[in-house]
């Protein structure tokens, strides 16, 4: 499998500056960019590996390491895969996206760890709310959730994927 048509850290290269003069972000916002735009450069400093059999050097440029980037984590998000799918019971799950109006997103950027918590903490009780009532599922049910900030044309689009499982525990 060669190298993708595009990468991220290219569509950062060419376009972050002009983006970020039009929309000011987040300190931390600039450091994941940067980190993304840097991975796997020399910017990062690099190491030399040498085969032992036919001595072969290849040039190995460092990770950035970050929980954002695409090339640092797909390793990370394969083995998070596999440990979930160990997790599963043997019954139907169900898929349930939770997202808030867009008229409060811009409060997403500048308060994102307060409204992001807000957002998970309100789709974990509504789904326990709906699993406890008898006139549901009548029982204590589990979920996983993850938060995706943006959507599938890089708009700011918070919302959270939650994977319930179709059964929970009763006395």
């Amino acid at each position: 499998m060669g190298r993708p048509l595009f990468e991220l850290a290219t569509i950062l290269r060419d376009y972050k500056t002009a983006f970020q003069e039009k929309h000011p972000s987040l300190k931390y916002h600039q450091r994941v960019l940067s980190a993304i735009e840097h991975c796997r450069t020399a910017y990062l400093g690099g190491h030399v590996d040498q085969c032992d059999t036919c001595n072969q050097l290849r040039i190995s440029y460092n990770s950035c390491r970050n929980r954002h980037c695409p090339k640092c984590q797909v390793t990370n998000r394969e083995r998070w895969i596999d440990e979930r799918q160990r997790d599963l019971l043997p019954v139907s799950y169900f898929h349930v996206v939770f997202t808030i109006p867009q008229e409060v997103n811009i409060y997403c950027l500048n308060y994102p760890k307060e409204l992001y918590n807000i957002l998970f903490e309100a789709s974990k009780e509504t789904i326990e709310t709906f699993a406890n009532d008898p006139k549901h599922l009548g029982a204590k049910t589990g979920m996983v959730s993850v938060l995706h900030t943006w959507g599938q044309n890089l708009s700011l689009h918070p919302h959270v994927h939650m994977i319930i499982p179709g059964g929970g525990i009763t006395e």
